[in-house]
């Protein structure tokens, strides 16, 4: 049971974390004041890779398991699945609304684009968090830190293959919720 107890805390902190994204995307959508536009978005940037990492918090899921036995392991299960479900749904409601505010003509290459070099962001900040312990506010505490840390991951090929990973499953995700969403408007 302490496993439980315990996942919630960090769990719940990193939902906030994917919730800043979704925040900062919609505030991005809202306003038309160009100055906060950018601010927003900056922000927003720095916290969506969040969304996705919480995917890859799977990983706990396999070092615990051992560890809860009978009906917490019902609830244990529950936590892991209600965390990758919130993954998906945080990072579908962070990138469409900044889709929106991109892209103003219906050019499909120009939607493609900008989808595949926001996933292609957002696998290399996966990547920084997961591998190399990178937060998104480090970017603004310890600069030296990111930039060194950076460059480890592009001159790693299996980082770069990593990256690469999560980059193709962002898109494979988003592309898959996008079209139930265009098929739902209609």
């Amino acid at each position: 049971m302490y496993i439980i107890i315990s996942n919630i805390s960090w769990m719940s902190f990193n939902i906030f974390l994917a919730l800043v994204a979704v925040l900062f995307g919609w505030l991005m959508k809202q306003t038309s004041w160009k100055f906060l536009r950018v601010m927003y978005g900056i922000v927003w940037l720095l916290f969506l890779p969040n969304t996705l990492y919480l995917l890859t918090d799977i990983v706990h899921f396999f070092e615990d398991m051992d560890e809860v036995q009978g009906i917490s392991q019902i609830i244990f299960i529950f936590q892991y699945l209600l965390l990758c479900l919130l993954g998906v749904i945080t990072y579908f409601a962070a990138v469409y609304p900044v889709e929106k505010v991109f892209i103003i003509k219906d050019v499909k290459w120009k939607k493609l684009m900008f989808i595949l070099i926001i996933n292609l962001l957002v696998g290399f900040g996966i990547t920084l968090g997961r591998v190399e312990r990178v937060n998104s506010w480090d970017i603004v505490l310890d600069i030296p830190s990111v930039i060194h840390t950076s460059t480890d991951v592009l001159a790693s090929t299996n980082l770069l293959l990593l990256m690469l990973l999560f980059t193709i499953m962002g898109t494979l995700i988003y592309l898959s919720l996008r079209a139930l969403m265009i098929k739902s408007e209609r």
